[in-house]
């Protein structure tokens, strides 16, 4: 049934849970089950500091981004599952639609909520945002 998952992963523990689901559906699915963990940089996040501050912002968040998918794909290892990762920038809810469309994706399984609950209270839920504009199912995993 599904065999094309694509797990986004933001460090949140919505987000690891979501990913251990995926996890347990794709052992399930058999061999030719295959998952794509997706780190998505908003676009929006500030990307100055003040002045005179010296720090590689660019470099911090790479550093971040590699965090977020070394720890996910350790949840990963050691299992029969075929796995990649990526990360891009843009907007979360815009990125994951569009990357599910362009990569033939059976199933989106991601977490309810993120790290990020104030841009959630102002800009509306992405997971939200995904179930109302993917086209394939989306699960979402508390």
């Amino acid at each position: 049934m599904y065999e094309r998952f694509l797990v986004p992963v933001d460090g949140s523990e919505h987000s690891k849970h979501a990913l251990k689901s995926a996890k347990r559906l794709a052992q399930n699915m058999g061999i030719n089950a295959r998952i794509t963990l997706l780190h998505i940089i908003p676009s929006n996040n500030i990307n100055t500091v003040a002045f005179g501050v010296d720090i590689d912002i660019e470099q911090l968040q790479v550093e971040e981004v590699r965090r977020i998918l070394d720890e996910s794909a350790q949840v990963l290892s050691g299992s029969s599952i075929q796995y990649d990762s990526e990360y891009h920038i843009g907007d979360p809810a815009e990125m994951i639609c569009k990357k599910a469309k362009e990569g033939d994706y059976d199933i989106i399984v991601m977490g309810s909520r993120g790290l990020s609950l104030f841009s959630e209270l102002l800009l509306g839920s992405v997971s939200h945002k995904v179930v109302q504009h993917a086209n394939c199912a989306v699960m979402i995993v508390k």
